[in-house]
């Protein structure tokens, strides 16, 4: 198997276990993670985790939140080079939040650094943050060049 196809093959397993901690579940999204004291995540939620001692519980108090969900992704760009590979993309879909009956929105944009680790592919970096429309950004912009 490829490089390419191994890595496509741990995106397809990111994308099911994150299915899995959506409803509370971190086990198998955790695995999906490198282990190592490098790896970060600024996440949805806020603030900023640095190595597997910080990111590992923050994983699990991110899955203790969720009750439940279903997302999807609309891929913007992908790159590989050497061990190293990346992921652009829209999150979107619907959560149910500490406890909520209801479900709310989901909708984030996502930047993903992996990492090839003794044959596997490894997500080493997770930035994610909410969508601001295209509108507010071009309007926060107006406002500073005056």
């Amino acid at each position: 198997m490829s490089t390419t196809d191994d890595f496509d093959q741990a995106v397809t397993q990111m994308r099911e276990a994150n299915q899995r901690l959506l409803a509370g579940d971190p086990t198998h999204y955790s695995a999906s993670w490198s282990h190592s004291d490098d790896v970060t995540i600024f996440g949805g939620f806020g603030s900023y985790e640095k190595g597997w001692n910080q990111v590992g519980p923050r994983l699990e108090w991110v899955a203790s939140r969720y009750s439940g969900g279903h997302d999807t992704f609309e891929l913007i760009s992908t790159g590989m080079s050497g061990d190293l590979a990346y992921l652009i993309y829209l999150q979107n879909g619907e959560v149910r939040v500490d406890g909520q009956e209801e479900y709310s929105p989901l909708a984030l944009r996502v930047t993903e650094i992996f990492r090839h680790e003794e044959g596997i592919w490894k997500l080493l970096h997770r930035h994610a943050d909410p969508v601001a429309g295209k509108d507010r950004v071009h309007n926060n912009l107006s406002q500073i060049d005056r």
